[in-house]
């Protein structure tokens, strides 16, 4: 028998994080533009701009995995939200749940490449190439940052890792997690695209790379996964080191927390070329995660 109050909890999570999630983008626009001394755009534009390209006629098509791409990587991003443990809503639950969301969270971008690389696409090809190196580089910090975690609080449950740290405080007050923290944080920079590891987009060199041939409804689509992706990945950092929260409120502020600290790193540090962005990953913060997983050993 359907559960419908199950249904409908699912359905609000998911609006709820798509508007959410277009709120961020358009809040990391304006705030960005106040950092450099610009208006900027309203803060709903990306959900106009959306509604926009709904609207769009597409006479270009480039086949299936063409079409499949932005699909995959929209399904990867809504089943990563629904393991999070969001105000006390966790549809899936596993026994390392925590490890099926950090590498969901990938899976959208292998999607995008996926289908940006059935374009044909020069720019397409570049912009993929890059960021499959850069998903290579990343993995290690990443895996160490996680394994920290995994250690300190000896579970790999995200609703085990919320309830210990309501309990035992924020895993950002353990000193060997405050590095797991670091790591953690320059991994997130470069999962959400932003300066200084947005060389796979690099708008004025490759014309945003992967997405460069996505118009129309497919961009539509695009942007509606990344407003996804973007809540999913800020809630899955205020999960794992600000506590979680209990209610949506006291989540949406750790979020907005956590979005500008990415805005303000985004704004200061110039574009890394991909070699220097590889060689970044594999020194400093592999350094401090493996600090940080003997501190917890």
């Amino acid at each position: 028998m359907i559960d419908w109050k199950l249904v409908l909890e699912v359905i609000g999570i998911l609006i709820y994080a798509t508007f959410m999630g277009f709120i961020f983008m358009g809040i990391e626009r304006k705030a960005m533009a106040r950092i450099q001394r610009r208006v900027g755009p309203p803060i709903y534009q990306p959900i106009i701009d959306t509604l926009k390209l709904l609207g769009k006629k597409e006479s270009v098509t480039h086949g299936f995995i063409y079409d499949f791409g932005p699909v995959f990587a929209m399904g990867a991003s809504i089943a990563a939200l629904l393991f999070l443990p969001i105000a006390n809503f966790q549809l899936f639950s596993s026994n390392a749940d925590l490890i099926v969301v950090a590498y969901m969270l990938e899976v959208p971008m292998l999607g995008i490449m996926l289908g940006a690389m059935s374009s044909g696409n020069p720019y397409s090809a570049v912009g993929v190439q890059r960021g499959l190196l850069t998903m290579v580089a990343m993995q290690l910090p990443y895996g160490l940052a996680l394994i920290a975690l995994i250690q300190h609080w000896g579970t790999f449950k995200l609703g085990e890792i919320v309830a210990l740290q309501q309990t035992q405080g924020w895993s950002i007050t353990v000193p060997a997690l405050l590095l797991a923290f670091i790591v953690f944080d320059i991994v997130f920079q470069a999962l959400l695209g932003l300066e200084p590891f947005d060389i796979i987009t690099a708008p004025a060199e490759i014309s945003m790379g992967p997405m460069v041939e996505y118009g129309g409804k497919h961009a539509a689509l695009l942007f509606t996964q990344h407003a996804i992706q973007l809540f999913a990945e800020t809630a899955f950092f205020a999960i794992l080191f600000l506590g979680g929260a209990s209610n949506l409120l006291e989540l949406l502020i750790k979020q907005i927390a956590v979005l500008f600290i990415a805005i303000f790193v985004a704004s200061i540090y110039p574009r890394f070329t991909i070699d220097q962005a590889a060689k970044f990953f594999w020194k400093w913060p592999t350094i401090l995660g493996i600090i940080a997983v003997l501190l917890t050993v």
